[in-house]
């Protein structure tokens, strides 16, 4: 019930979270981690009753253990995340308690401490679920921490090996030996932290609650063979690093308030408050100054809009009237993204526009053509900031 109630809430928050798209990386990523498992107390620790005067109806504590674990995912870049997670758990077991039927000793005494030894050890393989929210803001500025929920189903391999005696048994129900291996079914809900330690690089701290099934393991009660039926439910604490494999982060931009945009006369769109760019003007000269023309682009696309071929055409049917001496072709692109992903783009614009001019006319031989990237904006803007204004190739065509 607990675990049904901790998967619900969770995806309850991720519902209700849904409009808002979290601050996180797109691509895969490893990650490895330890820590501290507890499996739950009152395990229970039940046999049939073959060959037995009476059935037994106990419990098995174990100590506290370790766990480790490792993981390779992929982030979508939406705040979701899924992975494929190893994991392993040791715990010592401590004790059986005695069977008290109505506060009364029943027929088994249990096992000691003193009379026990072993362990439970288990191997997980799980398929995860998670969801990255905002990071944590903190007098309007952002601390590189970034809470997250999910959830998994798999499975784990359990080895139980464990052998005790109890010399002072009032029922002759000594000695017990367990040695099997067995696989049950498993589901988990978890909720962590991320903390960025530098760029690619996640401090990962996290709580996760394992469920099983309860499965029998074979083993033998006072000498004789029978079946003895327990599960592995746990709470475990894990520390540990994720590596975010060479992903750029995507800033998040739902949050914001939605933008208005106005067109423009070249078919451009520019937010409300910001200028339209300058429309080309006739030359009335013999010999004309440059002409200058800015081509825009949708985020994220280096294809020619049909405005901005028109403009393109528009241009160069102005410069055939003239000796075309050269022409200067630059990308450029906004802050979005990173620094390398940004200069390809903005190559594959300068490209683009260049093919365009040489579609119109234009000898190849005459054009240079120039790649800024995110270098130099026409509107400055923070890092990570989409700004159509610097989403462009500039055109320059000079004259003899």
């Amino acid at each position: 019930m607990k675990l049904k109630s901790l998967l619900f809430a969770g995806a309850a928050a991720v519902v209700g979270t849904a409009g808002a798209q979290a601050q996180t990386y797109q691509g895969l990523y490893g990650s490895i981690g330890a820590g501290l498992t507890e499996i739950l107390e009152d395990r229970d620790f039940e046999t049939p009753g073959e060959g037995l005067v009476t059935p037994v109806d106990s419990e098995l504590d174990y100590d506290d253990g370790i766990g480790v674990s490792s993981a390779i995912g992929y982030a979508f870049g939406n705040g979701f995340r899924s992975e494929l997670e190893f994991t392993y758990r040791q715990n010592d077991a401590r004790f059986v308690a005695p069977d008290f039927v109505n506060g009364q000793l029943g027929g088994f005494s249990g096992f000691p401490a003193s009379g026990l030894t072993g362990e439970a050890k288990s191997y997980g393989f799980m398929a995860n679920l998670l969801y990255d929210f905002h990071q944590i803001k903190q007098n309007n500025s952002k601390l590189p921490i970034t809470p997250y929920i999910g959830g998994g189903v798999g499975a784990l391999i359990a080895d139980i090996e464990i052998a005790a005696s109890n010399p002072s048994a009032i029922n002759g129900l000594t000695p017990l030996s367990i040695d099997e291996s067995r696989g049950l079914l498993a589901v988990q809900g978890i909720a962590g932290v991320g903390i960025e330690l530098a760029e690619n690089l996640v401090l990962d701290l996290s709580y996760r609650y394992l469920a099983t099934t309860k499965r029998q393991f074979d083993g033998a009660l006072a000498g004789v063979d029978t079946r003895i039926n327990t599960n592995l439910d746990s709470h475990n604490f894990f520390a540990g690093l994720r590596w975010n494999f060479g992903a750029a982060p995507i800033a998040a931009a739902a949050a914001a308030p939605a933008i208005i945009y106005k067109d423009c006369w070249d078919g451009s769109s520019v937010p409300r408050t910001s200028s339209c760019p300058p429309q080309i003007e006739e030359e009335t000269s013999e010999t004309p100054d440059p002409i200058q023309a800015t081509v825009y682009f949708d985020f994220d696309k280096s294809n020619l809009t049909p405005e901005a071929s028109n403009l393109i055409r528009e241009a160069v049917s102005r410069a055939r009237q003239f000796d075309v001496e050269r022409v200067r072709v630059v990308g450029n692109t906004d802050t979005s993204g990173s620094s390398a992903y940004n200069q390809a783009l903005s190559e594959r614009r300068a490209r683009v526009v260049r093919d365009a001019l040489v579609a119109e006319g234009i000898p190849a031989g005459i054009i240079s053509s120039q790649s800024l990237g995110e270098s130099s904006p026409a509107k400055p803007t923070p890092d990570g900031t989409r700004e159509p204004l610097n989403r462009r190739t500039e055109i320059t065509i000079l004259f003899e």
